[in-house]
């Protein structure tokens, strides 16, 4: 992949901020901490299963089985494969389930993943169901996310929602051969996308998956949604197009859900990726990533 750095105009680059910020550490760091350290040692591996809808998406998709193939064994790792015709689910490590459907509806892509997770609740502990653009990740001093989830005994919790942006005048492109956190030095905690993703008992979500229908809320601080949506600019406008010119169900366009994922170039688009959360009332705040999560993917 061509390395380059683009120029942009003043004021479209946001304001690193210094202060790292996490608003819900104050008030439920401790309490889960506690939690954490009170459980009873495991006595051996949870049975588990993660669930990801895919279409088309060489980049993500490969990042993605790369880093959960840690936590789930092959057959652990289910993938509702949405038409993809570009190869990239043409691997292995997974199991393939095609699914297919005329119109793009979010709706229908959330009963596709509450089924699935069902099914899979009746021979498995616990089941995560994240997008092909996120990784759940703890925070490094509470150990990786296979311990999380031998240790996790709760009906489910929630992750906070952080977006590594990508800054071009500032890093190179992406390299996709190489670890994420070797290339890019910011995010932005981003309350958009929280998300309830790991459960041991099954869950009904609003379309996108970002908040539950119960709107019930299990925090857990130290445990982050990690979102590449923006890990390279040019990337993320050429998968914006893509998502553009796909066939989407009217009721989607009405209700104007994944709405952001449709802005595929000029001023809007260097307005949305540079500042925009995904929906006005949230802004991005860009800071530096610690050292200590360098190593995480």
């Amino acid at each position: 992949m061509k390395q380059e750095l683009h120029s942009f105009g003043p004021g479209v680059v946001p304001e690193v901020h210094s202060d790292s910020r996490n608003s819900l550490q104050d008030w439920f760091g401790d309490f889960r901490r506690e939690r954490a350290e009170a459980r009873i040692e495991p006595a051996g591996r949870r049975s588990r299963a993660i669930i990801a809808m895919v279409h088309n998406e060489p980049v993500f998709f490969p990042i993605w089985l790369r880093y959960y193939s840690q936590f789930f064994r092959p057959e652990e790792i289910f993938i509702l494969d949405h038409e993809t015709t570009d190869g990239s689910t043409d691997g292995e490590g997974f199991t393939r389930i095609p699914v297919t459907r005329e119109h793009f509806s979010h709706e229908w892509q959330v009963g596709e993943v509450e089924a699935l997770q069902r099914e899979l609740l009746e021979t498995h502990d616990i089941v995560v169901a994240v997008d092909v653009d996120e990784l759940i990740v703890p925070s490094p001093s509470m150990g990786d996310l296979g311990s999380y989830l031998d240790r996790f005994d709760e009906p489910f919790v929630s992750c906070l929602g952080y977006e590594i942006v990508h800054l071009p005048d500032r890093e190179p492109a992406f390299d996709p051969s190489r670890p994420v956190l070797e290339q890019r030095r910011y995010w932005s905690e981003n309350s958009v996308y929280n998300k309830s993703s790991i459960a041991t008992e099954p869950s009904r979500w609003v379309p996108g998956f970002h908040r539950r229908v119960d709107f019930h809320f299990r925090c857990d601080p130290d445990l982050r949604l990690i979102h590449l949506h923006r890990i390279d600019y040019d990337l993320c406008r050429a998968r914006h197009q893509r998502w553009a010119d796909r066939n989407w169900d009217s009721e989607d366009l009405g209700e104007g859900w994944g709405g952001h994922n449709r802005i595929a170039g000029g001023d809007e688009f260097d307005a949305w990726y540079f500042s925009n959360s995904g929906f006005d009332r949230f802004k991005l705040r860009l800071e530096e990533i610690p050292p200590e999560w360098r190593g995480a993917f």
